[in-house]
């Protein structure tokens, strides 16, 4: 454990000295002054939230398109199962910024749907649910087998089956990789601005932009960031030792 916590603080002090060193190295660094970001404080709380919310709506919403995907896919009927596997293959070959601007441009906007927001978070819930599926697929195959003939001797329905017995296990076996796919969420929120969602990227780049504070505008983006998602990632993995301990 104290070589752990050792090794874990000389890592931290390397990256502390390149830090120092590109700070020190930057020609404008007499010039940055995040100070000057102050006044488009509000504006930038805005935006923090409206990101949280987006990731958190995408979240949920991709999580039950996911579990509806699994069912598709292991239908009796053949034609939904490779609809299923058709989709899974369409969102794993598209790239997020692509399928973002696809949705918006090619189901969208032809529909006549015009709320950008509502968009960007229909987008992320499609393009998350064959991740979210697969996730599911991981988790039912960690059940054990006997489980699910004991359900049948007894009696149950598939949606007693589903509610009462394997939601339970499968939300603990899924945390970890739910939580992963959440920052994910939160870090590719960044691509709504190409839609004109002013999320946290969108609203600092504009504010950048407005008063010239490239640096200082990237800087901020790029810690408020890590400020949401490294805390994630920890708590993932301190579930994910509970869980396996």
């Amino acid at each position: 454990m104290i070589k752990q916590s050792r090794d874990f603080l000389l890592a931290l002090a390397i990256y502390g000295l390149l830090a120092l060193y590109i700070a020190l190295s930057y020609p404008g660094r007499n010039n940055f002054n995040l100070a000057r970001l102050w006044p488009a404080a509000p504006d930038i709380l805005d935006a923090w939230l409206l990101t949280l919310y987006i990731s958190l709506l995408s979240l949920f919403l991709s999580f039950i398109a996911g579990l509806i995907l699994y069912w598709i896919t292991q239908s009796k009927f053949g034609v939904l199962r490779y609809m299923g596997i058709i989709f899974d293959e369409v969102v794993f070959g598209s790239p997020l910024l692509v399928f973002v601007i696809a949705v918006y441009y090619f189901i969208a906007f032809p529909l006549g749907l015009r709320d950008r927001l509502w968009v960007g978070i229909f987008a992320f819930t499609l393009y998350m649910a064959p991740y979210m599926k697969t996730m599911v697929v991981g988790a039912m195959k960690a059940i054990d087998p006997t489980q699910f003939q004991a359900m049948r001797v007894l009696g149950f329905t598939p949606a007693q089956q589903f509610f009462h017995i394997l939601l339970p296990q499968l939300l603990r076996i899924m945390f970890p990789p739910l939580i992963g796919n959440f920052s994910f969420i939160i870090k590719g929120s960044s691509l709504l601005a190409v839609i004109g969602v002013r999320e946290l990227y969108g609203a600092i780049d504009r504010i950048q932009a407005n008063l010239l504070l490239y640096v200082e505008g990237y800087f901020l983006m790029f810690v408020t960031y890590l400020l949401m998602t490294i805390p994630l990632m920890a708590i993932s993995r301190w579930v994910e030792r509970k869980i396996s301990a």
